[in-house]
C-alpha cells in the first residue's frame, strides 16, 4: 500500500484563529475550497471547519476543548519525533482580568489535522528537523502530489510533503 492509500474514514479538520486579518481569511476561503475538491476527488471522506482562539490560559477550565486538542497535537508530534514549535507555543504572559503571571497555549493561525479512522494521523504546520510542512503541505499530501512521501510510524496513512 502506498503512504496516501487507506483502508478507512479519512476525516479532516481546519481550525481557524477566531479572528484572523484579511489575508488570512482569504487564505482560509482558499483552503476551504481545496478541502471540497479534495472531498469531490474522494481524497478525503469529510472535513470540517472550526475556529480556536489565538491563545488559552493553559489552566482555563472553560478552555478544555482547545486545550485537549493542543495535547493530542504534541502527543502525535512526540510518537513521530517531530515539533510543533515555533508554530505552537507556550508563552509566560499575564492574565488582564487577575494580573497573575500564568502560562498561556499559542495556536497559529490555521492548522489542519487529519484523522484516519478516528485517529490522529498528521498535523500541519510542524517541523520534521530543519524542514517545514505547512498547512499547504498537508493538502498536497492528502492530493497524492508529494513528491515524496514519509511512511507514519505505526501505518501508512498520510504523505508529509517536502
Amino acid at each position: 500500500m502506498t503512504p496516501t492509500e487507506r483502508t478507512g474514514d479519512r476525516r479532516v479538520a481546519l481550525c481557524l484563529r477566531e479572528t484572523l486579518p484579511e489575508p488570512a481569511a482569504r487564505q482560509r476561503d482558499r483552503l476551504t475550497d481545496r478541502l471540497r475538491e479534495l472531498e469531490a476527488a474522494g481524497r478525503v471522506d469529510s472535513f470540517d471547519v472550526t475556529t480556536c482562539p489565538k491563545r488559552i490560559r493553559r489552566e482555563d477550565p472553560e478552555a478544555v476543548a482547545a486545550r485537549d486538542r493542543y495535547l493530542a497535537f504534541s502527543r502525535w508530534a512526540r510518537d513521530r519525533g517531530v515539533r510543533l514549535r515555533p508554530f505552537f507555543a507556550t508563552r509566560e504572559c499575564y492574565a488582564a482580568d487577575t494580573g497573575e503571571l500564568c502560562d498561556w497555549l499559542v495556536f497559529p493561525a490555521i492548522t489542519l489535522a487529519v484523522y484516519d479512522e478516528g485517529d490522529l494521523a498528521a498535523v500541519y504546520p510542524h517541523a520534521d528537523g530543519d524542514d517545514y510542512r505547512s498547512v499547504a503541505d498537508g493538502l498536497s499530501a492528502l492530493a497524492g502530489d508529494a513528491p515524496d512521501s514519509v511512511e507514519d510510524r505505526d501505518r501508512s496513512l498520510v504523505a508529509p510533503a517536502d
